[in-house]
This record gives C-alpha cells, structure tokens and sequence, in this order.
C-alpha cells in the first residue's frame, strides 16, 4: 500500500510542479564557523510539502535522516539517489541508507563508473535548491567549538527558479538513466517528477560537461586576481593555469587543505602545491582546528565565483557527479570575497604554507661495496612518494661530482639509471639527492661499487 500510494503522489508532484506556488527568498550562505547550519537545513526540510529530492555522496546524521522519513511519513514525496561505495570510507553512512531504505523511501544509486559526489537537496514546494560540497553530516554542518573546531565549507540555498530547474532536470535525468543508476530500495518504476526544463548556463553539471574545460579559459581571461580555495588539487590544468596567471602578472592566492598535502593516497597533490609555490602563486593552509572542504574560486576582473563539489581533480572534471556554479552575481561574489579575505587574514583560520622536502632516497642496487659489476652498471633506488626528480652524483672521488638530474613522476616505488662510460677495474662512489618540485631536497649516502 505504501509503494502504491507514493507512485500516486509522485504523479500528483508531476502535476503540481507545473502550477507550484512561488515561495522564492533571497539567495543565503551558510558558513559553520559561527553557525549550526544544520539547524536551517532541517528548516527547509521540515517545511517542505510538495516535493524533496535529494543526492548525497554521504549522510551520517541521523537527526537529518529522521527530518527526511518524517517527510516522507506525512505523504510528501521524497527520492534519494545515494552513493552506497561511500560506506568503505564513512562507515556511519551504510547504517543511515539502510535506515532511509527501511523506511520506504526510493532510493537510487550509482551502479557504475565514477562516485556521485552530489551533495544538493531540491525542495519543490518552496522552489529552493540547496548545492555545496558540503556533506549531510554533524561534522560538515555544526561547529564543534564556534569559530576554533569547524569545517570550512559554506553551504548554498538559492531561489532562483532558472537554478532550480535545472537542478530538477538533473536529477530527473539520473533517476530515469537506468544504465548508469539501479534501484537501491523501493524505486522499481522510475519517472520523471518535473518538466524537461533547460540547464541554465552558469550551471556546470559533469560529467554530461567538463568542469577544467569550462574553467581553464576563464582563469586565462583573468587580469586582476585570482582567489582558490580548494581541498585537493591533483590535476594540472587547473594548476598550470595559476602558474600561467602569474607568469604574466596576475596575482594567485590559494588557500588549502594540509592533511591533503603528504596523504600518501593522493601524491599528486605535493607535486602540485610544490610546483604553484615556486612559481610564485602565495599560499596558505587551514589553521584551524577541524577541516577545510570548500572548492571556490574567484576571478575579480570577472567579478565571477566558482563554487560547488568539485575538486581540481581528473575525476571531478571528467567523470563524478558533479554540481558546480559559475556565477556572475556581484552580492555572490562579495560573500565568497569576505569569506576568503577574513581566512587569508585570520591567523587564527590560516598559516603559510612551507613546502616540506622528501623523504630520503632508499638505495637497492649496486650494493654498497659490491664488486665486479658491469661498466654499464644500473643505478636503483627507491625515491619516495614526494620525490619529484633527483640529482645523481657519481665519480671516482669519495665526495662524487654531479652526474645527471632525472625526472619522477609522483608515486613511483623504483628509479633506475644506466649508467654509461665507466671503467672496468675501477672503484666508482654515487649518491642520490631527492627534490621536490619547490626545490626542498633531501640526500643519501655515499655507497661505493666496483665495475
């Protein structure tokens, strides 16, 4: 009875959404610093009669999820699609899907491919869209301790019924794709709940569209500044492009996430902060207890803000889901300004960043004092997980002359150099200075063989 009553309503919603009511308030920010933005998010939820849609990487709060089934309780139609996969990493968010689940709601999610890495809910009644990167948790909503323990990562409701619409269509278009989304519980027969409306086009929906395609001729365009705040920056056209902004001029502040920086899931990240500081783009990290999740970035001469769930990363530009704005609005742009402006300030929320060197080189071969190797004898060494090149020093002098410089590519477990021009009979003594793309080193030994 409660599946057949929900098809009903959701048809009923179909309807409705056609007439629907103008409830429309001004854009708001909500920023956990000060603030249980938690609290608000329930608001929107428990006034909502016509319609919730929501699509959530995560979910661990049970007083949202308890918001959401009483919802659903009092006959409003409610459809989730979720992220199950996120379970391996937050194990607080299988317990409350299996409690959404249990309750009757229909729910999609992800069957293959990259993550759902949505975090929006869609309320129709008050034609209000809430998008952020901002996941449905206490830790990401409520301040542990006001302005010292919070999670930097501002979250968005707008009215703006061309935004709405479109996020209705997005979600429309992922709950009826039936390749790329299967049921997760009570969603057998799947239907569009809106009119086919159109994208708006400051909305950046991937990966039906490419987030650095759309934003590497924007930051190229730039002649003013650049402000970032980013949590993980892997990809290098994003970062390429400050290097490029401030070779010819422009000035770039980035402010950054320091957990991301030696993570040793996510190498790519030093290799990049470590190449935009020695080119000059000014640098801050969280300072803060907590944690720094937001993705911004502001172009002044544009008077545009980039906000929304992706990172500077290949997946986020190309194949998660994943909802972003490039707004043009200037009161959008003036509250994402004073947000950066007061952290770049803050001592409190900020420090600078200092790039760090690598780890020592681990040698494996030739072995210290080994003999009779051949004249085109083969270096080996393990480089490290933040080793960005190496300077090889080799000769016949106890303290060695430099050799050559060879490139690493973040992550590599092993570097081999052959070695050309030696003489046999000869004792040879080597070492390896590790570098980091800031220019940090680090130095082994001296180790000897004999060819």
């Amino acid at each position: 009875m409660r599946t057949m009553l929900h098809r009903a309503s959701v048809v009923a919603f179909a309807a409705a959404c056609l007439v629907r009511p103008s409830v429309a308030s001004a854009d708001q920010i909500c920023e956990a610093r000060l603030t249980d933005c938690r609290a608000g998010l329930i608001a929107y939820i428990n006034r909502e009669a016509m319609g919730l849609d929501i699509g959530m990487e995560e979910m661990t709060d049970p007083l949202i999820a308890d918001a959401v089934i009483a919802r659903f309780k009092a006959r409003v139609p409610v459809r989730i699609i979720a992220e199950p996969r996120r379970n391996a990493s937050e194990p607080r968010n299988g317990p409350i899907l299996d409690k959404l689940k249990a309750a009757g709601i229909p729910m999609r999610y992800r069957k293959v491919g990259d993550i759902l890495h949505w975090k929006t809910m869609i309320f129709a009644g008050q034609n209000t869209v809430e998008f952020a990167a901002t996941q449905f948790t206490q830790e990401y909503l409520v301040p542990a301790n006001p302005g010292v323990n919070f999670t930097q990562d501002p979250v968005f409701y707008t009215a703006n019924t061309s935004l709405v619409n479109s996020f209705e269509r997005k979600f429309d278009d992922a709950w009826v794709d039936t390749t790329n989304f299967a049921e997760f519980g009570n969603s057998i027969a799947v239907a569009r709940a809106y009119p086919i409306y159109d994208v708006d086009p400051a909305l950046n929906f991937v990966p039906a569209a490419n987030f650095a395609s759309r934003s590497k001729p924007l930051y190229d365009a730039e002649t003013t500044g650049i402000d970032v705040i980013m949590y993980k920056i892997t990809d290098t056209i994003h970062t390429d492009a400050m290097i490029r902004a401030v070779k010819r001029g422009v000035p770039v502040r980035l402010i950054t996430e320091p957990t991301r920086y030696r993570a040793r899931d996510n190498v790519w990240q030093a290799y990049n902060l470590d190449r935009m500081y020695a080119a000059g783009v000014k640098i801050r990290e969280r300072a803060h207890l907590g944690f720094l999740h937001q993705k911004t970035t502001l172009l002044y001469s544009q008077t545009r803000t980039i906000f929304g769930s992706s990172n500077w990363t290949t997946a986020s530009n190309q194949t998660q889901y994943e909802h972003n704005y490039f707004a043009t609005d200037p009161t959008f742009f003036g509250w994402f300004r004073q947000i950066f402006g007061r952290k770049w300030g803050s001592t409190a929320e900020t420090r600078a960043f200092v790039p760090l060197p690598p780890d020592p080189p681990v040698y494996v071969a030739p072995k210290n004092a080994a003999s009779a190797q051949p004249v085109n004898a083969t270096l080996s060494w393990k480089p490290g997980p933040w080793a960005h090149g190496a300077d090889v020093y080799l000769g016949t002098a106890p303290d060695p002359p430099f050799y050559a410089s060879v490139a690493i590519t973040p992550g590599t477990s092993s570097k081999n150099l052959v070695m050309s021009g030696l003489t046999a009979g000869t004792t040879y003594y080597w070492k390896i200075r590790s570098k980091t793309m800031a220019g940090k080193t680090a130095t082994g030994p001296v180790w000897s063989f004999g060819t």
